[in-house]
């Protein structure tokens, strides 16, 4: 199966204050990597926007294993996509360092009508430049076996002390060029949910998104709702972002681990 590779190499703004990689900046590679692989595909998103379409992604599940000595070193991205099925497709990530797999995503896209804001289903023509009749390798076997994406639960105003709510502002730059908050900036948002004491002594380690609902730029911000749980020898956080008027924008599973 064709698949995309780049070389990143880590920069001192990738990584938090205890030099682990920060997991917004991973989305926002995946992000680069996948425009790059589908520009080389004649599928980019300003030829998308002429013919009133867009890509959105629906669902993004990623596991990194990292222990903090990534500064300045070389990961090496690989990507290719599969499962292409009516109306969504599955882009597959594999990171690596020194050969040695250190993480490993799935993300779910869909195809919009710009104009109706509807699903649409994926046109033959972008499936057959993707997808060729080569065989997977072991390696992207592997991949796909480890990883999927699976069904998120919300519980819509749960009644806990352990339920932390906050407030962000939507900026700016937080919008894209399709008018609406970038799926980059939601895992942004679900880790400021979390207690910095929690993020000071543990790092994460899987993510899991689900986007429900798009959001639009305005003045009125959105609400985060997080909630801790304790798992054995990992602690998960659930988090909900709710726009200003109450609507599900998505929901976001955390495991964290105790930093070395």
């Amino acid at each position: 199966m064709e698949e995309y590779k780049k070389i990143y190499k880590v920069q001192y703004y990738d990584l938090d204050r205890d030099h682990y990689i920060k997991i917004n900046r991973l989305f926002d590679i995946m992000t680069a990597i996948a425009t790059e692989h589908s520009v080389i595909h004649n599928i980019n998103s300003k030829q998308l926007i002429k013919k009133g379409l867009s890509w959105v992604v629906h669902d993004i599940n990623l596991d990194f294993f990292d222990e903090g000595q990534l500064y300045e070193k070389d990961i090496t991205v690989k990507t290719f996509v599969k499962n292409v099925k009516g109306i969504f497709m599955l882009r597959y990530f594999a990171f690596y360092n020194e050969g040695n797999l250190i993480g490993k995503a799935v993300q779910k896209w869909l195809l919009i009508n710009l104009e109706k804001r509807k699903i649409v289903k994926i046109p033959k023509d972008f499936i057959s430049e993707f997808i060729s009749n080569a065989e997977l390798s072991e390696n992207q076997k592997s991949i796909m076996d480890s990883i999927g994406v699976t069904k998120q639960y919300y519980e819509k105003n749960i009644e806990d002390e352990t339920l932390a709510v906050k407030n962000m502002d939507i900026r700016y730059g937080d919008i894209d060029e399709n008018g609406h908050v970038n799926n980059c900036i939601y895992p942004l948002w679900a880790i400021e949910s979390v207690s910095r004491t929690r993020l000071k002594s543990h790092k994460i380690c899987s993510l899991q998104i689900t986007y429900k609902k798009e959001q639009t730029e305005t003045d009125k911000g959105v609400k985060i709702v997080c909630k801790e749980s304790n798992f054995e020898d990992k602690i998960t956080e659930h988090v909900e972002i709710y726009s200003w008027d109450e609507k599900l924008l998505c929901i976001v599973d955390m495991s964290l681990e105790a930093k070395r």
